[in-house]
């Protein structure tokens, strides 16, 4: 009998690493982005949520604050964010965006719907819901163990 459970999170894990191969790849062949896969990810997400605590960060992309430091910190010698101190409680520091380029904007975004095509090649839409649905359930299980 084998272990499926076990062989599921070996599974995760070479997903995750796959993609990570991928998408660096693929910005390293953009003239555009100079930046890493794992900067240009956390770019994205706050592109979407601009001006929020680095503790808010921390949570919505489970990095842990070491490297998200060093990633952010990154991110504010390239001139695409600021560290700066909230006003009412200067024990948090906001992560604020400095640089919306559009072109940058644009090709993260190409960079990942076509790494998404390559993920759900082969699937229908209704494989894709469940996949999903499954990967949600995990995502749950994994942070109620953390917290």
């Amino acid at each position: 009998m084998r272990s499926v459970k076990g062989e599921a999170v070996f599974l995760s894990a070479s997903i995750d690493t796959l993609l990570e191969r991928i998408l660096s790849s693929k910005h390293r062949a953009s003239d555009v982005d100079s930046l890493t896969a794992a900067q240009s990810r956390l770019l994205f997400l706050l592109w979407m949520k601009d001006e929020i605590p680095i503790r808010e960060v921390s949570r919505i992309t489970h990095l842990q604050k070491s490297t998200l430091t060093n990633t952010l910190s990154k991110l504010e010698q390239a001139g695409h964010i600021q560290l700066v101190s909230c006003e009412t409680d200067r024990r948090q520091t906001i992560v604020k965006v400095t640089n919306r380029d559009g072109s940058l904007v644009a090709l993260n975004k190409r960079l990942i719907d076509e790494t998404g095509e390559i993920f759900y090649k082969g699937f229908d839409e209704s494989e894709i819901a469940l996949y999903e649905s499954f990967l949600k359930r995990t995502l749950v299980n994994l942070k109620e163990t953390l917290e």
